[in-house]
């Protein structure tokens, strides 16, 4: 999971990074550094937002989205 994939499921649910940080329990400059990739996205994150938002078709979408757009920026 790339930080677009985090901003892309973070925005599906139409959450600010403030309260998608409260949702998962971390800071919102640890939502910040790994949206803008100045972080990586820890295998503590993925668990979650898994077990927060879990694999729906919402958020396997968000996630092609956002894939698709990094290809796209290359």
């Amino acid at each position: 999971m790339s930080g677009e994939a985090v901003k892309a499921i973070r925005i599906s649910k139409g959450m600010s990074q403030p309260i998608f940080a409260d949702e998962l329990k971390v800071s919102r400059s640890c939502i910040a550094a790994v949206e803008s990739g100045h972080r990586p996205v820890s295998q503590a994150l993925r668990i979650k937002i898994a077990q927060r938002f879990g694999t729906g078709e919402d958020i396997i979408e968000a996630i092609t989205r956002a894939k698709e757009s990094e290809k796209l920026a290359l």
